[in-house]
């Protein structure tokens, strides 16, 4: 059963991210998520799935136009598009990475798109490319969840609300926090400043990847876990410890983050464009005396403090254009994550394969990350880094940062991406351990092994070995 289709308003996301979609441009606002399905597939079957899925939620077919001034929202009579076609895999991985890449006018071209693809013949990739105005990177995994669902006979087409919840109106006295919060973190050091580099005017993406063994990610977890939140709140709690050994003056590590808003403003099994970009800081006073434990309380409340504060994107960037005109926003890397990551070891085995006749596990997860084509002026957010959190190879993790390289050093960045992998291995076993003592540790024999040697000509960054910590 389909739902009515939308009767012209828009989303309030939509509305609110319509003027911002320059911006969003250099952040890539089309994402590209896929399964790998082991077995024998039934492909017609699994298209008609697709569409039944699609069929339920309008807001995978809209259009939005703007002709007369006012945003509107319509369903497309055609059908979303399914591709069926056959690839070797690493041809597969980049046709669906680079159609990731390709723009979409969300004016005129369909939002979503589906891609079903042979790889061998006992395994098929089910991708669904989509802008993030129609589908946010949960809506995106959840979509994928029901096309299997559907395809097996377990969808249930009412479930769930058909629209999304309303944001509310931003109250005086929330707006009156916010400049405060935006006057004190203007003084803070950016990622960029912090390691000496000047303020660029345009960023051009360079990538770079570093693998987090899946044990030592698992152990992170669980002490995530016991302090209220996730792994990856936990690192961007190293990120704020890594930024106060190489800026010793900050006291507060403000950063960008996209999140999902369903568990704050209600929507749950909502498909849509549910994700609002936020900002938060991390308290670093007293970083010195602090344990893990202890930073990722910090970080938690800094975000906890933020999302029950929760003004949307358009309304935070207004607001710093007001208070600090011509100046780049204070959070220059943005963290990427989904609530609720699906992971790939609860559906790859063999249990599943003798129940549903399926393996099913995500597909190259960290190579179908989307690289943003360059970028300057009005175009661009002031963003120097984009961390992407993604499954990697079959059970470990990659932290992968899109990185602006007129801004930061390819040197730099490897000595940063490092430095986080290790100590995710030291505070998963030693997470009440000093974290002063952690970095001192890493950083004797970070200053003295074979990546140090070879990097003389390189301006050294300031670090805990050397007596760089608050």
């Amino acid at each position: 059963m389909s739902h009515p289709a939308p009767d012209g308003a828009p989303w309030p996301l939509q509305s609110r991210w319509w003027p911002l979609l320059d911006e969003a441009a250099s952040g890539t606002p089309v994402r590209c998520r896929a399964l790998l399905l082991t077995g024998r597939v039934d492909v017609p079957g699994l298209v008609d799935a697709v569409h039944r899925v699609v069929d339920q939620h309008a807001v995978l077919r809209a259009r939005l136009s703007d002709d007369d001034g006012t945003l509107r929202l319509s369903t497309a009579e055609e059908p979303v598009p399914v591709a069926v076609w056959e690839a070797h895999r690493a041809d597969c991985t980049r046709a669906l990475r680079e159609a990731a890449t390709t723009a979409r006018d969300p004016r005129h071209d369909p939002p979503v798109t589906f891609d079903i693809v042979r790889i061998a013949p006992d395994q098929l990739v089910l991708a669904m490319t989509g802008h993030f105005l129609a589908a946010d990177l949960g809506s995106i995994y959840a979509t994928l969840g029901a096309v299997l669902r559907a395809y097996f006979g377990r969808h249930r087409p009412d479930a769930g609300p058909a629209q999304p919840p309303p944001l509310g109106p931003v109250t005086p006295a929330r707006t009156a926090w916010w400049t405060r919060r935006l006057t004190e973190w203007q003084r803070e050091a950016t990622l960029a400043s912090a390691v000496g580099a000047p303020a660029p005017a345009r960023r051009r993406t360079a990538v770079q990847v570093q693998p987090v063994a899946g044990a030592a990610w698992h152990r992170l977890a669980e002490r995530a876990t016991a302090a209220g939140c996730g792994a990856e709140l936990a690192v961007v709690a190293l990120l704020a410890a890594w930024r106060v050994t190489v800026a010793p003056d900050t006291g507060t590590a403000v950063f960008a983050a996209w999140t999902d808003l369903r568990h704050t403003h209600g929507g749950e099994g909502v498909v849509g464009p549910l994700s609002d970009q936020i900002a938060f800081g991390v308290d670093l006073e007293g970083h010195a005396d602090m344990t893990f434990t202890d930073l990722l309380r910090r970080t938690h409340a800094g975000l906890l403090d933020t999302m029950v504060r929760h003004v949307p994107y358009d309304e935070l960037r207004r607001l710093h254009r007001t208070i600090h005109p011509g100046a780049p926003p204070p959070w220059d890397l943005r963290v990427h994550f989904c609530r609720i990551p699906p992971r790939s070891s609860l559906t790859r085995d063999e249990r599943t394969l003798a129940e549903l006749g399926l393996s099913v596990e995500l597909f190259d997860e960290s190579e179908l990350l989307a690289v943003a084509p360059p970028v300057v002026g009005g175009a661009w957010d002031g963003v120097n880094a984009d961390l992407f959190l993604t499954e990697h190879g079959r059970d470990d993790v990659a932290l992968t940062l899109h990185y602006n390289e007129t801004a930061l050093d390819e040197h730099t960045i490897g000595l940063m991406l490092r430095a986080i992998s290790d100590m995710i291995i030291q505070v998963g076993e030693t997470p009440n351990e000093p974290l002063a003592h952690l970095w001192r540790s890493r950083g004797a024999h970070d200053h003295t092994g074979p990546d140090r040697q070879g990097a003389a000509a390189r301006p050294a960054l300031p670090h805990t070995a050397k007596g760089h910590i608050r």
